[in-house]
C-alpha cells in the first residue's frame, strides 16, 4: 500500500459527490482539494502540489478531456482517475488516450475508488523511479567537469521545463561565477561575481537554502531593494550541497512558459540537486587527482632529468678525471723520456757502433754473426723508439696555422688509401658541407690522425670499412673515425691511453698515448667507443676557429 500523505484534488459540478469523495478519502488519510467547475480546477492545480485529481467527464463550459489537457500542461506528470456516468463511457475511454489512468462509474464505490488511486500513485511513483534512474545514469556518465556541466544543463531545462537555467561554482577568492548557463547572455556570465550573501545565489549560498520564487522579486521582503530581472516570471533557486558542504548554486527560470514553478517543482529540484551534487563533488574528487597526478608526473620527469644530468655529471667527472690522470702520466712520461734519452742513448750509441764494427770484420762464425746482426738491429730499433718519445714528450713548438680540417684529412686519404685497399679495407668520407676551420699544427694533428687509421686498419681482420665523418658540433669541430673491426671489451678501453699499454705482439704501446697528448696541446679531446664486435669509433673534437676570413 502506498504512503497516502498525498494531495487528491476533486473536480465534481455535484455537491454531493464532492461530499462523499472528500468524506472517504479524508479518513484513509489524503487531503482533500474540491472544484466545482474545470475552471476553477485547473486553478487549483496551478496553486497547490496536487498528485492525482478525480475528473468528472461532464463539467459545465468544458469537456473533462479539455480540463486535463490544461492541468497537464501546468503539471505534466499528474494522475487523473475520471469520473462518468451511464452513457458517457466513450468520454473517459477518450480520456484515458490522453493520459488518464483509468474511469470510474456512478454510483460510486469509495473502496473501489481507493483501491484505484493507490494503483495510479504506485504508478506514479514507479514511473518517477525510473525518471530518477535514468537521470542518474545520464548524471554520472562521465566524471569530467567540462561534460559534467553541459549534462546538467541540459537535464534541467527538460526535467524542470525551463527557460534558462545557470550552474555557479566558487573560484580561488570564493566567489560565485556562472560556470555554465543556457539562455544567458555572454556579457552577462564572463562579468557576474558574487560574494556568499550577496543577491540572490548568495542568499541561498548563505543559508543553504532553496528558493521558490513567483513573480520576481517585488512581495518577497528577504530581497528589498535587489533588482531583478523583469522578464523572469518564476525562479527555482538551489543550493548544491554535499555532506553540508556548499558546492554552487543551480539557478531555474521561466520567462516565456506560462505556467509558474511550484512546490512539487522545487521538490522535484532538490531531489535533482542532490544528485548533481554528488555527481560534481565526484567531478572535483577526479579533477584534484589528475592535478596530483600531473603533479607526480612532472616531480617523477624532474626527478628523471636530475638523474640524468647527475649521471651526465658523473660521466663528465669520470671523464675530467681520466683526462687529469692521462695528463699527469703523460707529464711524468715526459719527464722519463728525457732522463732515458740521457741515460740510455750514449750506451746504444755504443753497442751499435760495436756492433757495425763487428760486423766490419770477417766472422767465420754464422751463429755469432747472425747474434752480431740482432744486437744491431735491435739496438737501432730502440734507438728509433728513444728518439720518437723524445721527440712527442718535447713536441716542437711549431707554427699554428689557420686550417680547413676536412681539407686537410682530404689531403691525407690517398696518401694511406692504397695501402689500406692491398688489406681489403676501403676509406669513406663523409664531410660537412661547411667548411670546419682549426687552429693547429697540422703536421702533429696528421700524425695522430694516422695514428688512429692504422690503428683502425689492425682492428679489421680481413675485409671492412673505414668511415671518416665530419661535422660541427658546438663549438668545436668533431672528427669520427669508425671501423668495423672487433671491437675492444670495457677493460682495454680503460687503459688504451696508458703509456706502454698494447694488446699487439709488436708495439711500443705508445702511439694512442702521443696521440691523446697532441690533441691535448690542441686544446681538443680524444676518446673512444667499442664494443666486442661492433666496431670502434675513434672522436676528436678541435676548437673552431671564427676568425679570420673563410
Amino acid at each position: 500500500m502506498v504512503d497516502n500523505k498525498f494531495n487528491i484534488l476533486v473536480v465534481d459540478d455535484e455537491q454531493d459527490v464532492r461530499d462523499y469523495l472528500g468524506r472517504g478519502l479524508n479518513r484513509r488519510g489524503y487531503y482533500v482539494i474540491e472544484a466545482s467547475s474545470a475552471e476553477e480546477g485547473i486553478e487549483q492545480v496551478r496553486n497547490n502540489d496536487v498528485d492525482l485529481v478525480l475528473l468528472d467527464v461532464k463539467l459545465p463550459n468544458m469537456e473533462g478531456s479539455d480540463a486535463l489537457g490544461e492541468m497537464r500542461k501546468i503539471h505534466p506528470e499528474i494522475e487523473a482517475i475520471m469520473i462518468t456516468g451511464h452513457g458517457t463511457i466513450e468520454s473517459a475511454t477518450e480520456c484515458m488516450k490522453k493520459g488518464a489512468y483509468d474511469y470510474v462509474e456512478k454510483p460510486l464505490s469509495i473502496e473501489k475508488i481507493v483501491l484505484m488511486i493507490e494503483k495510479a500513485l504506485e504508478k506514479h511513483q514507479l514511473k518517477e523511479m525510473v525518471a530518477l534512474y535514468e537521470i542518474s545514469k545520464a548524471i554520472f556518465s562521465t566524471i569530467e567537469m567540462n561534460d559534467l556541466l553541459e549534462i546538467i544543463v541540459d537535464l534541467t531545462m527538460r526535467v524542470l521545463q525551463a527557460d534558462d537555467t545557470s550552474v555557479m561554482l566558487f573560484d580561488e577568492q570564493n566567489r560565485l561565477y556562472i560556470a555554465i548557463s543556457y539562455g544567458l547572455e555572454e556579457q552577462i556570465q564572463k562579468e557576474t561575481r558574487l560574494a556568499v550573501g550577496e543577491r540572490i545565489a548568495g542568499w541561498a549560498a548563505e543559508y543553504k537554502q532553496s528558493l521558490l520564487l513567483i513573480n520576481g522579486l517585488k512581495n518577497d521582503y528577504r530581497f528589498e531593494g535587489v533588482r531583478g530581472r523583469e522578464e523572469i516570471k518564476s525562479s527555482l533557486v538551489v543550493p548544491l550541497l554535499k555532506n553540508d558542504k556548499l558546492l554552487g548554486i543551480l539557478t531555474v527560470n521561466r520567462m516565456r512558459i506560462p505556467n509558474n514553478f511550484n512546490k512539487a517543482d522545487l521538490y522535484k529540484a532538490n531531489i535533482f540537486a542532490s544528485l548533481v551534487s554528488l555527481a560534481l563533488d565526484n567531478a572535483n574528487l577526479y579533477k584534484e587527482f589528475k592535478k596530483a597526478q600531473e603533479q607526480v608526473v612532472k616531480i617523477n620527469a624532474e626527478l628523471l632529468s636530475s638523474v640524468i644530468d647527475l649521471r651526465k655529471m658523473n660521466a663528465d667527472l669520470q671523464n675530467s678525471q681520466r683526462q687529469l690522470v692521462q695528463s699527469t702520466k703523460m707529464a711524468a712520461l715526459g719527464r722519463l723520456v728525457a732522463d732515458m734519452a740521457h741515460e740510455v742513448n750514449n750506451p746504444l750509441m755504443i753497442i751499435s757502433g760495436r756492433a757495425q764494427l763487428s760486423l766490419m770484420e770477417e766472422i767465420k762464425n754464422e751463429k755469432v754473426r747472425n747474434n752480431i746482426e740482432i744486437m744491431l738491429e735491435e739496438s737501432l730499433r730502440a734507438k728509433d723508439v728513444m728518439q720518437r718519445l723524445l721527440r712527442f714528450s718535447r713536441p716542437s713548438k711549431g707554427e699554428l696555422g689557420r686550417v680547413n680540417i676536412n681539407t686537410s684529412i682530404a689531403g691525407l686519404v690517398p696518401i694511406i688509401k692504397p695501402q689500406f685497399e692491398m688489406s681489403g679495407i676501403t676509406i669513406r668520407t663523409d664531410f660537412s658541407e661547411t667548411p670546419l676551420f682549426v687552429l693547429i699544427e697540422e703536421k702533429h694533428i696528421q700524425e695522430a690522425l694516422l695514428n688512429i687509421l692504422n690503428n683502425a686498419k689492425d682492428a679489421i681482420n680481413g675485409k671492412g670499412e673505414i668511415v671518416i665523418a665530419t661535422r660541427a658540433e658546438a663549438d668545436f669541430a668533431r672528427i669520427d673515425i669508425k671501423d668495423s673491426g672487433c671491437g675492444m671489451p670495457q677493460d682495454v678501453m680503460d687503459r688504451i691511453f696508458d703509456p706502454f699499454f698494447t694488446t699487439k705482439e709488436k708495439g711500443t704501446g705508445l702511439g694512442l698515448s702521443v696521440c691523446y697528448s697532441i690533441i691535448k696541446d690542441s686544446n681538443g679531446n680524444l676518446r673512444f667507443s667499442s664494443s666486442p664486435g661492433e666496431g670502434t669509433t675513434a672522436t676528436i673534437l678541435l676548437p673552431l676557429d671564427d676568425k679570420g676570413e673563410k
